[in-house]
């Protein structure tokens, strides 16, 4: 017995000489005591802290960065040197094995065990690759000594399996190549028994005219396939290529391109016993000195789950695909530092910059967030970044400075260990249907006012009418038949306003250039204002639908003479009116943007400026309140800006903004 021992790795006994040494590249730790608890009674161990001369090497995944290159310097030796990675720590990512295919490299990892370790499966995976490591020294051995016997030089330069490691080398085109010793000597058997039989993957060797030389038991069994069966036959006349004829001609096809000497690989579907199963389906070329190819190589791997997996990746992509496209969705996908990553086409219709120039930035500071949202922006993502699922509702920037309004949400996306890791913004423009409820709080609104106008302004000349009508039954004098007339001249003018109001609705579909002294000659002339006279003050010419504009001049026209007298006495005024005498003198004049009406009268007090566009709001008994209500709703649609003020004369002024021809 024999002792190794260093400073800080502890002693472990050795097994005689002609025992296997394997080398345990584990931290001092329960997970090194316990494979060499499992191991020692049949093998000798070692704990050098390099890599030494071992014949297979135990590596902590916490250590195997560190012997990662030693290791692969030995791994590019003729013999195979297996190497195993204990999972020790099972929080860390798990390690996946290279695929051979993909570099010249040898494989490095020949196996990946988790912890805790179960004996019968640690045994059963040493003892086979080491079954490996021994069936590759005698094929050295073997080679060495028919050089020395008859000069002919066999050169291993890979071994036909990911499972067997030799020097790499490629034929003339650049294709993956094998050299092997001639399988017709009578050491054939025990050279490839274990290359075929010790490994999970389907493995065979064939004629280069696809006939079938040996097939691993791996293959055999996956298929219910007899081995005495097969030999002897094209491989693609084999049960498990009879899944459909096309895949036997694409196989006949991979054969003939083999034998050619090119390197064949594809994803197949092929036939079991019990099932079918997706694999990854390579057929190499193996060339003797003179570069003839001499043999083919077919292997398949089973990548069902893989494959199962990469479909199922694919469908959850395609699915996120679909709900991040949404045409009708805003959305952003963002790093929960709240770095944009993504951004959908919906929302990029909204702004100027393409997706290369947002990509990368804070989201709080890409165009759709002006500076009074970005704080909160910021504070939401924090929020979010914690777990928290946060829902807004905002006006955002778009382009040509429009504003709309979304309402939306932060959704934070965490892993299996619920950590945040990205975060999914989505929004819906919700300001057409914000318009919507303008409009109907404004047409409850008005229907109110109107059901009051109804309950209350209606009555009161009813009452009128009605009483009238009782006195002049019962006294038979005739003047009550005047003031029922009066009654329903009132009612006359409430319901013909009532009707103007409702028919003006809040938007204006056509509008056109209007010469507003015309506009304004032709309404002053179907108005009566036998006690006043109108002026003009320049030309204008606004952009308005001319019906509603000559529906705004007639009625501040008529509340100018009906209010404006400059005598403020009531009875005088009706008497100018009346007679013409006294009449007041109305302006029609333009603005740097719109224009103005004003009078000369005794104009509105400013405490009741505001007031008098209320709906029913009159400063004369048979006033019936709606006019410049009637002005206001106009202006409104047309998107004019109104404002009373008091004019030079002391009079009423109103002047409209926004409303000249526009470019």
């Amino acid at each position: 017995m024999t002792e190794q021992t260093s400073h800080d790795e502890e002693a472990i006994q050795r097994r005689p000489d002609d025992c296997e040494t394997i080398q345990l590249l584990i931290g001092d730790d329960g997970c090194r005591t316990t494979v060499r608890n499992l191991l020692t009674d049949q093998y000798e161990l070692t704990t050098d802290r390099s890599v030494s001369d071992a014949d297979l090497f135990v590596v902590g995944d916490d250590r195997f960065a560190t012997h990662e290159s030693e290791l692969r310097r030995r791994a590019r030796r003729p013999a195979f040197c297996p190497v195993v990675v204990i999972r020790c720590d099972p929080r860390a990512d798990a390690m996946s094995l290279p695929d051979p295919h993909a570099s010249d490299e040898p494989t490095l990892v020949d196996a990946v065990l988790r912890t805790p370790l179960d004996s019968a499966t640690l045994r059963r995976r040493l003892q086979s690759l080491l079954v490996r490591r021994r069936q590759s020294l005698a094929l050295q051995n073997r080679q060495s000594a028919s050089d020395e016997r008859d000069g002919d030089r066999h050169r291993i330069e890979r071994s036909g399996s990911q499972h067997g490691r030799a020097d790499s080398g490629d034929d003339p085109d650049g294709n993956p190549s094998v050299s092997v010793p001639d399988v017709t000597d009578g050491a054939g058997d025990d050279r490839y028994e274990s290359i075929l039989n010790r490994t999970y993957q389907f493995t065979g060797l064939l004629e280069p005219d696809g006939t079938v030389i040996e097939v691993n038991d791996a293959a055999l069994e996956f298929g219910g396939i007899d081995r005495e069966a097969i030999i002897g036959t094209p491989i693609w006349e084999a049960y498990w290529f009879r899944r459909s004829e096309s895949l036997q001609r694409r196989t006949k096809s991979d054969i003939e391109r083999a034998a050619g000497g090119e390197f064949v690989r594809r994803t197949i579907e092929v036939q079991g016993a019990d099932d079918t199963a997706i694999i990854d389906f390579s057929i190499r070329p193996v060339r003797d000195e003179q570069g003839a190819v001499t043999l083919l190589v077919p292997e398949g791997r089973d990548i069902t789950e893989l494959d199962d997996r990469r479909r199922e990746l694919q469908r959850s992509e395609r699915r996120f695909e679909a709900v991040f496209e949404d045409p009708k969705m805003l959305a952003a996908l963002l790093d929960p530092d709240g770095t944009v990553r993504r951004v959908n086409q919906t929302a990029m219709a909204y702004v100027e910059p393409d997706h290369a120039a947002i990509r990368g930035e804070p989201f709080w500071e890409t165009p759709w967030w002006d500076d009074g949202a970005r704080e909160d922006l910021r504070r939401w993502i924090d929020r979010a970044a914690d777990g928290e699922y946060v829902e807004y509702e905002r006006e955002h920037v778009g382009k040509g400075a429009d504003t709309f309004t979304v309402v939306g949400t932060i959704r934070p996306v965490t892993n299996d260990e619920d950590d945040v890791v990205s975060l999914i913004v989505s929004a819906h423009d919700i300001t057409e249907r914000k318009r919507r409820e303008r409009e109907r709080e404004r047409t409850n609104d008005q229907l109110e006012r109107f059901a009051s106008i109804v309950s209350h302004d209606l009555r009161n000349p009813l009452n009128v009418l009605a009483g009238s009508l009782e006195m002049a039954a019962e006294t038979g004098d005739g003047e009550q038949f005047d003031h029922c007339r009066d009654a329903i001249d009132r009612m006359d003018r409430l319901i013909e306003d009532l009707l103007t109001l409702a028919r003006q609705g809040e938007r204006v579909d056509s509008v056109a250039a209007v010469d507003l002294q015309r506009l304004a000659a032709d309404c002053w002339r179907t108005v009566e204002t036998n006690a006043g006279s109108l002026r003009f003050d320049g030309t204008v010419t606004i952009h308005a639908d001319e019906g509603r504009a000559r529906q705004l001049l007639e009625n501040l026209f008529r509340n100018a003479i009906e209010h404006g007298s400059t005598n403020p006495d009531l009875q005088t005024q009706q008497d100018a009116v009346e007679h013409g005498d006294n009449g007041i003198t109305v302006t029609v004049g333009g603005l740097d943007d719109g224009f103005y009406v004003e009078d000369d009268g005794h104009g509105i007090p400013p405490d009741e400026r505001q007031r008098v566009f209320d709906n029913g709001y009159s400063t004369t008994p048979d006033g019936t309140g709606f006019g410049l209500a009637i002005v206001e709703t106009i202006a409104v649609a047309h998107g004019w800006g109104i404002r009373l003020v008091e004019s030079d004369a002391g009079g009423a002024r109103f002047e409209f903004t926004d409303a000249t021809e526009t470019d």
